[in-house]
């Protein structure tokens, strides 16, 4: 199949923030109680992120013929930002209402390090909820 430049960074997109976001979280949850967060990890973390897509979409960028944008582009990325606000509203909520109803499944939102991490992978999975939309209906378009 021939994707396009914004297809191919979606994708490269979603793998980068699986692999480096998926592989910090697992390490968070599976170490919940025993490893205390650092916000230098972190940032670190998304520094090298940072730096691993710039080059990732230099790369795709020599390799493409046009990368311009149009209005279709536009309202595919803002109906992708709808669907990531309502996916990290619902579990926001979800949240908070575990912490108010004091639910069995809420004790791993009990301590700091816990709700760090919830928070920060409902904020990931919006993400990612963004990218996959964005590439089901550019994909869907053609």
């Amino acid at each position: 199949m021939n994707f396009s430049y914004k297809e191919k960074t979606l994708i490269a997109s979603i793998i980068t923030t699986v692999i480096f976001f998926g592989s910090y979280l697992y390490i968070g949850f599976k170490n919940l109680n025993s490893w205390p967060t650092q916000f230098g990890e972190l940032l670190a973390l998304v520094v090298l992120f940072i730096v691993f897509e710039i080059i990732i979409k230099s790369v795709l960028k020599l390799g493409s013929k046009s990368s311009i944008e149009d209005e279709r582009d536009k309202l595919i990325e803002i109906t992708s930002y709808k669907y990531s606000y309502w996916a990290l509203s619902a579990t926001i909520w979800f949240v908070i209402f575990q912490l108010l109803l004091n639910t069995p499944f809420s004790k791993s939102f009990n301590t700091p390090q816990g709700l760090f991490y919830s928070l920060l992978l409902f904020v990931i999975l919006a993400e990612l909820i963004s990218y996959i939309a964005q590439l089901y209906h550019s994909l869907k378009g053609k």
